[in-house]
């Protein structure tokens, strides 16, 4: 039998789990679909901060972020090997079925189910939560994002799809903030316009492109009014917004961090997030370092174009027509080699040469994150694509000009 909600509790929790996660019954009683607010509170606080995993020391929180994660001991989504349908939903998201891991372990047991059943699992938990180590509180702050989270991906298809690992999920941990500071540490001490709009330019760049989403809390004017932090997935939205960059003060958390013109409809967003691990695999160090390459790969290099013209004619025109990420940096590519010399390797070749866009014709093809140039009528595929660094930096201004001839 289905458990109704309790009508207990502040409404701001409630209204956040009703949103998309609560589906009506026959009766008109709704079900939860995600742990309560006191449920995250217990788990966290007989935790120790540490990892359930025997042997594993990983913290669960660090700061004010959240980076560990719950697990369902017997799964949350049908078709998995752990899921019992007999349990009720009280019983499935209560806290006797729920263990905390970190991001690693996480995605163990949950891929490799016939090694990790639920009796080992239970085992764990039980060792691990009589451990005689201070109690940990977690804020309350942080069980309300973190169940903001929970209810946002247990109510996505994606999350449903037997499929998809849990672990697979990804969900934002970092603060914009953040990573501003993290890429120009210097920002901390000297909040020089300048400096902001060249960070600004390269988040933007990535959020635009795809490489890097973004989460946050709608904010509609005239208003004011703020929504549950969601993945940011409006179309085209982050080739029309504008940072604010209030995030970059102590207390902007709540100020707006984008902006759009009123008439274009979309909200601005405050308290933007994004993935850590997700960032730290495109800014792996902090601060930029010198760079003293004489070439540049060419999709890094249209990049860098696109992130330069945003605004512009030629990111104006390379945006036509409702162009995809995919569409509007292949244009850049094709604007290079119309100007500038190329280089590539012709498969099943690795050695570098020159190569055209011409003689025979060939076209841009970028999938799954990859470049290619290939024969329009042949079988000839080029890869490690690449340009001159001067030339790309002569091309920048070309295309900052662009139209103005």
């Amino acid at each position: 039998m289905k458990t109704p909600v309790q009508t207990t509790g502040l409404f701001r929790s409630l209204s956040r789990r009703i949103s998309g996660t609560l589906r009506p019954l026959a009766n008109l009683e709704l079900v939860v679909a995600g742990p309560s607010d006191p449920t995250i509170k217990r788990l966290f606080a007989v935790s120790s901060n540490t990892c359930a995993f025997p042997g594993c020391s990983e913290r669960l929180v660090e700061g004010e972020t959240v980076v560990g994660e719950i697990c369902h001991i017997k799964s949350a989504r049908k078709g998995h090997g752990r899921y019992n349908p007999a349990q009720s939903d009280e019983e499935r998201h209560g806290f006797d079925n729920l263990i905390l891991l970190c991001r690693k372990h996480h995605k163990i047991v949950d891929t490799e189910v016939d090694r990790y059943p639920v009796p080992l699992l239970t085992g764990f938990k039980d060792s691990h939560e009589t451990n005689p180590k201070m109690r940990f509180v977690i804020s309350d702050e942080a069980v309300f994002r973190l169940g903001e989270m929970l209810a946002h991906f247990e109510a996505s298809p994606r999350a449903a799809a037997p499929a998809a690992p849990a672990a697979a999920v990804v969900y934002p941990d970092m603060a914009l903030r953040e990573l501003f500071f993290h890429i120009r540490p210097d920002l901390i001490e000297d909040h020089e316009a300048a400096a902001w709009k060249e960070v600004g330019r390269d988040v933007m760049d990535h959020f635009s492109t795809g490489r890097l989403k973004a989460w946050g809390r709608p904010v509609y004017r005239p208003s004011g009014r703020r929504q549950p932090m969601k993945l940011i997935d409006e179309t085209r939205y982050w080739t029309l917004a504008a940072f604010s960059y209030w995030f970059l003060k102590e207390d902007g958390r709540e100020s707006s961090h984008t902006w759009v013109k009123t008439e274009i409809g979309l909200p601005d967003y405050c308290d933007i997030q994004v993935n850590r691990a997700e960032a730290m695999a495109i800014w792996p160090e902090p601060g930029k370092a010198a760079d003293d390459r004489t070439e540049i790969m060419l999709l890094e290099a249209a990049r860098h174009a696109y992130s330069a013209t945003r605004g512009m004619p030629a990111a104006e025109h390379a945006e036509m027509g409702e162009n995809r990420p995919e569409q509007i940096l292949t244009w850049y590519c094709t604007f290079f080699g119309q100007h500038y010399q190329l280089y590539g390797a012709r498969r099943p070749s690795t050695k570098i040469d020159p190569v055209s866009l011409d003689d025979p014709t060939k076209d841009f093809r970028l999938s799954n994150g990859e470049l290619t140039l290939r024969d329009r009528n042949g079988p000839g595929v080029w890869e490690n694509l690449r340009i001159k660094l001067e030339d790309m930096k002569a091309a920048i201004k070309k295309l900052q000009g662009y139209g103005r001839e």
